[in-house]
């Protein structure tokens, strides 16, 4: 497929955001990357601003796509389904790790991208993760329990590795990218999906599933 001018701009700026940090980043550095007129950044973008939101909502419109794509698949368990997901998750953040980065990055931030990104974008995931977990809970694979939380902590494990991937390199010698981690990630997640979601109410706290 042939790589236009555009992608070549996104590739450049990725690289260059990942590197030297968006403020580093010039219209110019992007430019001379690419190796295009840079001209070409505005007339495209309107600017270095606008290539970075295009670069974090085509992130989160290929996350949410995946997302789409696993839950189609009807014949599957809930439990299936849902590690199946979370799998595809890891696979799709992997393959873009820098982008992945920067998006989770800028999620922790509060500015009116961020708040528009959380009402387009993060708003879906939480209802898809929902939808598994409810359908889950109607079947009786998935204990019955605060759905909020379990969202949180799905949310939480499928990100955390491409948002602190140094964290994980310097202390634990983990490299996310690699594919041994989503293996051996997998094999954590797959054990607290049956301990805590199919485990019986008998093992879960009194107190906990009152809430």
């Amino acid at each position: 497929m042939k790589v236009t001018t555009k992608d070549k701009m996104l590739d450049a700026a990725v690289r260059l955001f990942h590197t030297q940090g968006y403020d580093g980043t010039s219209v110019r550095d992007i430019a001379t990357k690419a190796n295009v007129n840079v001209a070409l950044v505005s007339y495209h973008f309107g600017g270095k601003k606008g290539l970075y939101e295009t670069l974090v909502t085509q992130f989160l419109e290929g996350y949410l796509h995946v997302m789409k794509s696993e839950l189609n698949r009807d014949l599957l368990s809930a439990k299936e389904q849902l590690l199946s997901l979370l799998r595809a998750l890891l696979l799709y953040q992997t393959t873009n790790h820098y982008v992945a980065r920067m998006v989770h990055r800028e999620l922790t931030l509060d500015s009116i991208l961020v708040r528009e990104l959380m009402a387009t974008y993060l708003r879906k995931e939480k209802h898809d993760f929902e939808n598994v977990i409810r359908r889950g809970m109607r079947t009786g694979e998935f204990q019955k329990q605060p759905i909020d939380f379990i969202i949180i902590h799905l949310h939480t494990m499928v990100t955390m590795p491409y948002l602190s991937p140094h964290y994980l390199r310097e202390l634990y010698q983990i490299t996310p990218t690699e594919p041994y981690f989503i293996e051996r990630y997998m094999e954590h997640m797959e054990r607290w999906v049956k301990t805590w979601l199919c485990q019986t109410s008998k093992a879960m706290p009194s107190a906990y599933l009152a809430l």
